[in-house]
């Protein structure tokens, strides 16, 4: 059985104050394995993006706490939470994010130069073995605004694999890609899962994709209603 990677104990969420107040999140709770491939399902405003937030410790929780390998998160300050973010996770959002200035590859390599923990030469190295892994070798020393959209996705999924994550958290990964651009994000990240051990939850409204994962959990008016492991 595969150790545990992350725990989601309670989680609760309120934004604002007393009759102004907003209950995003109602304590949520459940475990995330190592290596887990799962969807995050639920209608616009369930609390989808709240819940990665936090466990992307981009958020704290109310209430509750989120666990990885052990360490409380609650317990650490805000160098700490950052240092373990950028060890442990790579995040992938519906919007690509790059730097139009910068390279290919130095969009890419931005995670690792800013962790300051890999030699140049490693980075480089690394930068473009990841790239090959998703198909896009000869791009390294294009700017970002010469990629078509499905491209500058692929970038984005390469630069959130860079400092080699224990889990990807993909929000809305393929909300602007076309049908064929999604099933390849769709089978890259399942080749990624397979190749490398890399846990994935990915925030997705799209069932289809869900029903392609190994589990999925979905959240309505901030609670956990669901949580399906597929045969």
């Amino acid at each position: 059985m595969a150790e545990l990677l992350l725990s989601a104990e309670g989680l609760d969420k309120v934004y604002g104050t007393g009759e102004a107040a907003t209950h995003a999140m109602r304590g949520v709770s459940f475990e995330v394995a190592e290596g887990e491939f799962a969807a995050i399902i639920g209608q616009s405003g369930s609390g989808k993006s709240t819940l990665l937030n936090m466990l992307g410790l981009l958020d704290t929780p109310t209430a509750g706490r989120v666990v990885y390998r052990g360490t409380d998160t609650a317990t650490l300050d805000k160098r700490k939470r950052a240092e373990l973010r950028n060890e442990l996770i790579g995040f992938v959002f519906q919007f690509h994010y790059l730097l139009p200035e910068f390279t290919v590859f130095e969009n890419v390599a931005m995670p690792a130069l800013i962790a300051g923990t890999t030699a140049p030469s490693e980075i480089r190295a690394r930068a473009f073995e990841t790239l090959a892994m998703l198909d896009l070798d000869g791009v390294e020393d294009k700017n970002a605004n010469q990629l078509s959209g499905g491209q500058k996705q692929r970038v984005a999924i390469a630069r959130a694999l860079m400092n080699r994550p224990a889990i990807v958290l993909a929000d809305e990964p393929t909300g602007n890609l076309d049908t064929v651009n999604t099933n390849l994000v769709y089978d890259l990240f399942r080749k990624i899962n397979k190749e490398t051990g890399t846990a994935f939850m990915i925030v997705t409204h799209d069932r289809n994709v869900a029903q392609r994962t190994d589990r999925i959990l979905e959240i309505s008016d901030g609670q956990l209603v669901q949580d399906v492991r597929s045969a």
